[in-house]
């Protein structure tokens, strides 16, 4: 199953205290996304909403379903998907993105129920799940435990939405090559490579079958000053990470960004996936 189309739509932290509590907790702990939250919602790419209503639409939705959003952030994929399904529950180790997901939650007058936790501890009685997104945050999650979580969490015929929203690289998004080597420079060394997880490969000799995949692409004029806020809403570039020198960071990147701005703002294509598994 496929599906494609083109929609056009027009802080001071320490960075020594940061690095020794990632230090002495790990990669995983429960704070690393803590200082990204003010930028996380309005910065990182959208899905959109032509990317839930064709999801919804590809994979036969009822309006009954239950859904189970995994790293739920500030609620983007939960709450996108809300209109379409019956419940939703969001799950997120980060107390502060559980926050900020029950603000969203009541700003777009949706009934949320938030649990503040890591994925593969979740309580045992969740329940069954018809569906489980998981957006940014399959990097983060222990392999073993998560697919043992799942098995017991997806409903028979159930499905797992591993999704993602990302600038299109090709000639479209002319200024995202330079872009994207520049916030190298102020990116945690060893901290791009682990985003580049398999689900194909994360569920290989499981119960849960790949099904294809959808996706659907957007346009949008962004202030070039929110791709900016971009570099702060990854975990790798966070405020904490960066300490003294965000504004030299944000300087560096508005020198990248000016050639390619009109009047302030950046033309962005952004592709949203679905890598859809069914359960057999």
């Amino acid at each position: 199953m496929a599906s494609s189309y083109r929609l056009g739509i027009t802080i001071s932290f320490s960075r020594d205290a940061v690095a020794a509590r990632t230090a002495e907790k790990g990669n995983n702990a429960v704070g690393r996304f803590a200082s990204t939250v003010a930028f996380y919602e309005r910065a990182r790419q959208p899905y959109g909403e032509a990317f839930f209503a064709e999801v919804a639409r590809a994979l036969g939705f009822d309006g009954g379903e239950r859904l189970l959003d995994l790293g739920t952030g500030p609620g983007l994929l939960a709450l996108g998907f809300a209109p379409f399904v019956g419940e939703v529950v969001g799950v997120d180790p980060e107390p502060a993105m559980i926050d900020a997901a029950r603000e969203a939650a009541k700003r777009a007058g949706r009934p949320l129920r938030l649990i503040e936790g890591r994925a593969e501890t979740l309580p045992a009685d969740v329940g069954l799940f018809d569906l489980v997104t998981i957006g940014r945050a399959l990097h983060w999650m222990d392999p073993e435990r998560t697919r043992s979580m799942l098995d017991s969490v997806v409903a028979p015929f159930g499905r797992i939405l591993v999704c993602r929203a990302a600038s299109v690289a090709d000639e479209r998004n002319l200024w995202l090559r330079r872009y994207d080597a520049a916030r190298e420079a102020w990116t945690e060394k060893g901290g791009e490579h682990r985003y580049g997880r398999d689900p194909v490969a994360f569920f290989a000799g499981t119960r849960f079958r790949h099904d294809g995949a959808i996706r659907v692409e957007t346009e949008q004029r962004i202030p070039a000053e929110r791709l900016i806020d971009r570099v702060l809403s990854q975990s790798s570039s966070s405020p904490a990470r960066l300490g003294s020198e965000v504004e030299a960071m944000r300087g560096a990147m508005a020198e990248v960004l000016e050639p390619f701005a009109r009047d302030g703002f950046i033309h962005e294509i952004v592709e949203a996936r679905a890598e859809v598994f069914k359960r057999d």
